[in-house]
């Protein structure tokens, strides 16, 4: 059986940011070329939906696994609450929806290029699961 720390979590939420970065990179010159501007300026959109998802759910499991480390019978005494880590994620969810909405209803490019930049996280993801089958 694989050990599984806080810190390997952490790991992999960077080299699936760093994923998802290069493939920003990558996908900005090749859809501004097949589907113009407009598109192009979709899918960053998506793609930095992405990134702060992959950031906003590693801040989130980092607070949710101090909490539990606290709890289980450490000197401390009484964890610490998660409202605060709770309501930033729930203000990006909110402003992510937001950022769609807008760039939906004012850029009139392709939708196929603003899902492939929110897929982006879910594919450095899946790879990254992958990794960690593979080394298991």
């Amino acid at each position: 059986m694989m050990e599984f720390s806080d810190h390997d979590l952490r790991l992999v939420f960077n080299r699936a940011l760093r994923g998802v970065a290069i493939a920003i990179a990558i996908g900005i010159p090749v859809i501004w070329i097949a589907w113009g501007w407009r598109s192009m300026l979709l899918f960053l959109v998506g793609g930095a939906i992405a990134a702060t998802g992959i950031l906003e759910w590693r801040q989130l499991m980092s607070a949710v696994g101090a909490r539990l480390d606290l709890g289980a019978g450490s000197p401390q005494g009484k964890p610490k609450p998660l409202g605060g880590v709770l309501f930033w994620f729930f203000i990006r969810l909110a402003a992510a929806a937001g950022l769609l909405y807008v760039s939906l209803r004012s850029l009139d490019g392709k939708v196929a290029a603003l899902l492939i930049g929110l897929a982006l996280a879910l594919a450095a993801l899946f790879i990254e699961a992958l990794r960690l089958l593979r080394a298991a």
